[in-house]
């Protein structure tokens, strides 16, 4: 097997294999029964798994936190412009 390939189902867990079945469970239920609904869900998650982004994927919905990285403290005297 490619190296590529290997890196890339080591990252898979056991999430992602299950959301993926159930995408492919609806694009089964989109050819029983032919839900627009079965599709678009089915595509939907098949997709997010696959490219491991959305609320699925390991980062989940959160947004990420940024640092401030500089820090003031209460005594240091702030200087404001007047701009024109």
């Amino acid at each position: 097997m490619n190296d590529k390939i290997k890196e890339y189902l080591s990252l898979w867990t056991i999430k992602r294999f299950l959301q993926l079945l159930f995408g492919l469970y609806f694009f089964w239920e989109y050819t029983k029964e032919s839900s627009v609904f079965a599709l678009v869900i089915g595509a939907l998650m098949t997709y997010q798994a696959v490219m491991n982004v959305g609320c699925f994927s390991s980062k989940g919905c959160t947004v990420p936190q940024t640092k401030n990285t500089q820090i003031y403290s209460e005594d240091e005297e702030v200087e404001f412009e007047v701009v024109e």
